[in-house]
């Protein structure tokens, strides 16, 4: 089970930057040592896979996301308690997943072809380039980003649909920019 105690701590403290640098190492080892892994940070919230040395800057200079409880994309039980075994939740195809079969109450339920297809579509998407020749994104990361921008400035919903238009028109065509929500 990881410490949490740390997270609390002022982020100068030795205790701190140890429990920082132990949780990525944990993460990094529990995950078979991937490149890069989500970023639990105040500003990426785990909305970004960083490199594992770039996440544990992000928690010294930036923090932990206060709302991230439990950490469960980084290897946690929902309940807290215990460690998920086998599963690498770290993943965005198993966050997809997750998101097209899952519910929040009763855990896993039978896939219907309403969903499968959804799931597909979401695969697909974190697939395809923004447009062509795009190298920075791809449909799902970009409006993912934009998403989070939305939510992070507060922005409603008419003025995002306003700029998710502009940023279609924007762009070179064709292109998948989605226009509104």
């Amino acid at each position: 089970m990881m410490k949490k105690d740390w997270v609390h701590l002022n982020r100068v403290t030795d205790d701190y930057l140890k429990g920082a640098w132990n949780f990525v190492k944990y993460v990094e080892k529990k995950f078979g040592h991937p490149e890069k892994i989500l970023c639990p940070c105040r500003s990426c919230r785990n909305l970004s896979h960083q490199l594992v040395n770039e996440v544990y800057e992000h928690l010294v200079i930036k923090g932990m996301d206060p709302t991230y409880t439990p950490w469960y994309f980084h290897g946690e039980d929902v309940n807290g308690d215990e460690e998920m075994v086998g599963l690498n939740v770290g993943g965005d195809a198993y966050d997809l997943y997750r998101a097209a079969f899952m519910n929040d109450e009763a855990g896993m339920e039978e896939p219907t072809q309403m969903a499968y297809q959804k799931f597909n579509e979401h695969l697909n998407d974190a697939e395809t380039p923004l447009y062509p020749g795009c190298k920075n994104y791809t449909k799902l990361s970009a409006i993912a980003a934009l998403y989070k921008l939305k939510t992070t400035y507060r922005m409603s919903d008419r003025c995002f649909n306003g700029i998710l238009e502009i940023l279609h028109d924007m762009l070179p065509s064709p292109n998948h920019m989605i226009k509104s929500m």
